[in-house]
């Protein structure tokens, strides 16, 4: 045998090995290259021709859908392929229905990704089996979020309530959309764990719906009105004193809002800070973008890496920047990471915040009815006067964009209703916008 003990390689063998060496690592980084080519291309491959749909679990018009639109329209270009990008509103259920649609019937493949609600991810946690049979945010690809948000509590002008103070000696009628939505729960849980003083008005479809019902008097105020879609959508409202900010709801101030006070700093017991922090988390998702469950990783990578591309693109930004949609992202990372964060909280204090938010008698203290009455006459706005069956006249607005028509069991206009004519009305009651109207 040999000995290689004190062996030392002339500089002509080192300069072999050496290259030897180099050459070795050449060829990884050129194989690795072409992997990453062979990705991008493939990638491309797939999205090339197709088109990404973008559910919005909103109405349309109403904020989420707003900030939706304006990502849609730059977001496909950074995507491999530039595949077109079209935007569908799936409203309902709170939002429940468009993020039901996307984690067990659309595609998954990425060409679907939605536009959810912030208090989506802990919808489960809060509202038990409400929600756990449509869907589970654990398992969906998040992408990312525009920013995260902070929400105020407001009241129409009009309102005796002008100041937070004044919630625990007057009662607000506020709306709400659905009846597990933090415009609902929130005002209850304010109630029991702090003592104001809330009505709610459950059942409207979405928020411009609540801010026309605040318009025409049906309801006095608002909890959970998103900062980024009131400076964005009802500016004119606050520069004319139409509104008066209460409080805001969020784990920070915003930075616009140093004068409004943040709920969490009014409260000085420790159990009742524990629980508003814990009721907030959801604020932390802001606007958030996901895929589909299932979706290949690589596509979920290709969307994120597209998702980050599109915040820092500077049309976006000018768009954004000219629509007032504020900017300030949280990545795919950050979100998975605060789903999973939230699930491991303790059960007790999930179970006790559940509790203090839940509506009375499983429902809002106020809903939408349906009464079967005669159209005793229509005017030319839509305002009818109707004879509830056993009751008295009383007085509805019939509108084309908020009321849902049926003559027949076919879809109508308003101008297909007329006076005689039977119909099963859902309304608040007298003075309130009709939520469907189905005549014989």
């Amino acid at each position: 045998m040999v000995s290689m003990a004190g062996f030392r390689p002339s500089c002509e063998l080192g300069k072999v090995l050496r290259n030897a060496l180099l050459g070795c690592l050449t060829l990884t980084a050129a194989l690795l290259g072409l992997c990453a080519v062979s990705y991008a291309d493939q990638i491309a491959d797939f999205y090339s021709g197709k088109r990404i749909t973008l559910v919005v679990a909103a109405p349309a018009g109403s904020g989420y859908d707003f900030g939706a639109r304006i990502f849609a329209r730059h977001f496909g270009r950074h995507v491999p392929g530039n595949p077109a990008l079209i935007v569908q509103n799936m409203p309902g259920g709170g939002g429940r229905t468009g993020t039901a649609y996307v984690y067990s019937a659309a595609p998954r493949d990425g060409t679907v990704i939605a536009a959810v609600q912030s208090f989506i991810p802990v919808d489960q946690l809060f509202e038990g089996d409400a929600s756990k049979p449509l869907f589970d945010p654990r398992q969906f690809n998040w992408l990312g979020s525009i920013a995260n948000s902070t929400s105020v509590a407001v009241s129409w002008h009009k309102s005796k309530v002008k100041t937070w103070e004044d919630l625990f000696t007057t009662e607000l009628v506020v709306g709400g959309v659905g009846a597990a939505t933090p415009m609902v729960t929130f005002p209850y849980l304010f109630k029991r764990l702090l003592g104001m003083k809330f009505r709610i008005v459950s059942g409207y479809l979405g928020g411009p719906d609540v801010d026309l019902a605040m318009e025409r008097g049906e309801v006095e105020g608002r909890v959970d009105y998103s900062w980024h879609t009131l400076k964005a959508t009802r500016e004119d409202w606050l520069k004319e004193g139409k509104l008066n900010p209460l409080f805001q709801m969020g784990l920070a101030k915003h930075p616009d809002l140093q004068d409004i006070p943040l709920l969490i700093d009014l409260v000085k017991e420790p159990e009742q800070k524990q629980i508003l922090e814990v009721a907030f988390l959801s604020y932390e998702f802001g606007r958030a973008f996901l895929t589909t469950p299932g979706t290949p990783m690589e596509r979920v990578i290709a969307l994120r890496e597209a998702f980050e591309a599109t915040m820092k693109d500077p049309d976006f930004l000018a768009e954004a920047e000219n629509s007032k949609l504020e900017v300030s992202p949280v990545g795919a990372e950050r979100l998975q990471t605060l789903v999973q964060t939230v699930y491991a909280m303790p059960a007790s204090l999930i179970s006790r915040v559940a509790t203090l938010q839940k509506p009375d008698s499983g429902g809002p203290e106020v809903q939408f009815k349906t009464v079967r009455a005669k159209i005793v006459e229509i005017g030319a706005n839509g305002k009818a006067v109707v004879k509830v069956s056993g009751g008295d006249s009383e007085s509805v607005q019939i509108d084309d964009g908020r009321t849902k028509i049926t003559v027949a069991r076919q879809e109508a206009k308003r101008s297909a209703v007329g006076a005689g004519m039977t119909c099963a009305i859902s309304y608040l009651g007298d003075r309130s916008t009709a939520k469907s109207l189905d005549c014989d």
